[in-house]
């Protein structure tokens, strides 16, 4: 089961909560993800479509995977994952940066 800790209402209030609980942004503990969940019968037969923004802590295994229990115990068989993707922190990029410049 996927461990939410906050769902933020923006992409900045996300970033700092992410960036506030990393230690090792090389290995941040927890990640900034952007979830589309679609409700059945789907987009284009009249569903709906929204977007979540979530923290979500890193732990072994697929993370999509993760998500789409998530999705399901959460909103239930009438909702799937549609997209998601991970938002790196200004602190990540910078660390993968000087890692990079370091070689």
């Amino acid at each position: 089961m996927t461990t939410l800790l906050k769902t933020p209402t923006t992409v900045t209030e996300l970033l700092q909560l992410v960036d506030a609980q990393v230690t090792d942004p090389l290995h941040p503990e927890v990640i900034a993800v952007e979830l589309q969940i679609e409700q059945y019968p789907g987009v284009r037969e009249g569903g709906d479509l929204f977007e979540v923004l979530a923290a979500v802590t890193s732990k072994p295994g697929l993370l999509g995977d993760r998500l789409r229990a998530w999705v399901q115990s959460e909103y239930g068989n009438d909702y799937r994952l549609a997209d998601w993707r991970t938002i790196p922190t200004t602190r990540q990029i910078e660390a993968e940066k000087n890692f990079e410049d370091e070689f």
